[in-house]
């Protein structure tokens, strides 16, 4: 399984991750600690893929200072996705989670794509905002560029970057917000496996 340390470049921060191979699918789980306009930032967060890494659910918990954080993110069977239960239709169809305070969550969206060299794919992430902490839909593209490098773009907020990632689709560098500094795995051997 994957274990990994992220450091943050824009501010103060760590995020520590493990992905897990499960018999039904794969569990990103992982902690982050960072600083979130001068507060202290302590977040567990889960989620949980299918076989073809379409995300399925994601649990956020921890605290921003003096605010709990609890955040349950799901999707049910028939498409529709709830968000600390309450139903949300403009989510309906969509099948990437994309928390905003991890890189974890682009290995995801990296590995159900699969692309080829030279391909591209848009699609809606289900997003959790991390100015107002509530979730919302973000658009996305992804375009390989070679076998370690990706061109992400967020049309919303008019982003772009160029990520690199690991054999297994894991981000190595985040331009300007992330820096992978420790990766142990024994998956990185089988990173063209399933779903990628």
């Amino acid at each position: 399984m994957p274990s990994i340390l992220w450091k943050r470049l824009d501010l103060e921060g760590h995020d520590a991750c493990r992905i897990v191979e499960c018999d039904d699918g794969w569990d990103i789980a992982g902690n982050a600690v960072f600083d979130h306009q001068g507060d202290a930032a302590n977040l567990a967060y889960r989620l949980n893929c299918d076989r073809s890494w379409l995300s399925r659910k994601a649990t956020i918990g921890g605290w921003i200072g003096s605010r709990d954080i609890h955040i349950l993110i799901d999707r049910a069977e028939d498409g529709h996705w709830y968000v600390n239960g309450e139903k949300n239709v403009d989510f309906r169809g969509l099948v990437d989670i994309d928390l905003g305070f991890t890189p974890a969550s682009n290995t995801n969206a990296i590995r159900r794509m699969n692309l080829e060299k030279g391909r591209q794919s848009e699609s809606v992430a289900v997003w959790l905002d991390t100015e107002d902490w509530s979730v919302k839909a973000l658009p996305q593209v992804y375009r390989r560029l070679d076998a370690n490098t990706y061109d992400y773009s967020s049309p919303l907020h008019e982003y772009h970057a160029e990520l690199s990632v690991s054999e297994f689709g894991l981000v190595v560098e985040y331009p300007a917000l992330w820096r992978m500094i420790n990766c142990r795995s024994d998956l990185e051997e089988k990173g063209r496996g399933t779903g990628r």
